[in-house]
């Protein structure tokens, strides 16, 4: 067992030092809508968040560990009551096709935790949910530092889109 762990380490270690001549890191800021209907009931919050990844390219396929930080800036009232994000925290690994120079497309399996809170009448209660999410999206790029992004996930029920600006050095 032991002796599979440092053969594993060591290509590991030999796959990520071959290919950090073409990574480089990556960090995005945008806004996100997240919609989550459920018996009827449709909530629709705001959310701006900032990024960080670490893009490593072979090829036309480019592959990212992110992760992604972001607050609640536009709430919605259910039945009197006022739903808002307080924070969240998102990490995926995004896996992209690159079908031009400046376009690509991706998929991304995502990790997230939230915090989300409700209050009426002078009460509150707060809620943080840890859950898988899928999704996929589009880039474009404007030059060779600076993307537009749109992307739509899911997690568990709760539809989220994106819109961003991502920036590499």
């Amino acid at each position: 067992m032991r002796n599979k762990f440092f053969k594993l380490t060591a290509i590991a270690s030999l796959v990520c030092l071959s290919s950090v001549a073409s990574a480089q890191w990556t960090f995005s800021g945008g806004y996100a809508n997240y919609n989550e209907e459920d018996s009827g009931v449709d909530i629709n919050l705001g959310a701006i968040y900032a990024s960080a990844g670490y893009e490593y390219t072979s090829g036309k396929m480019t592959f990212m560990p992110e992760l992604r930080l972001g607050v609640g800036v536009a709430d919605d009232t259910v039945f009197g009551v006022n739903v808002e994000i307080d924070s969240f925290v998102v990490a995926s690994i995004r896996g992209q096709y690159n079908v031009t120079d400046s376009f690509g497309v991706f998929l991304q399996p995502s990790y997230g935790r939230s915090a989300v809170s409700a209050s009426a009448g002078g009460q509150s209660a707060s809620d943080n949910t840890t859950e898988f999410g899928f999704g996929g999206g589009a880039t474009f790029k404007l030059s060779e530092t600076t993307a537009l992004e749109a992307s739509y996930e899911s997690f568990d029920g709760t539809d989220v889109i994106s819109f961003g600006a991502r920036f590499t050095f």
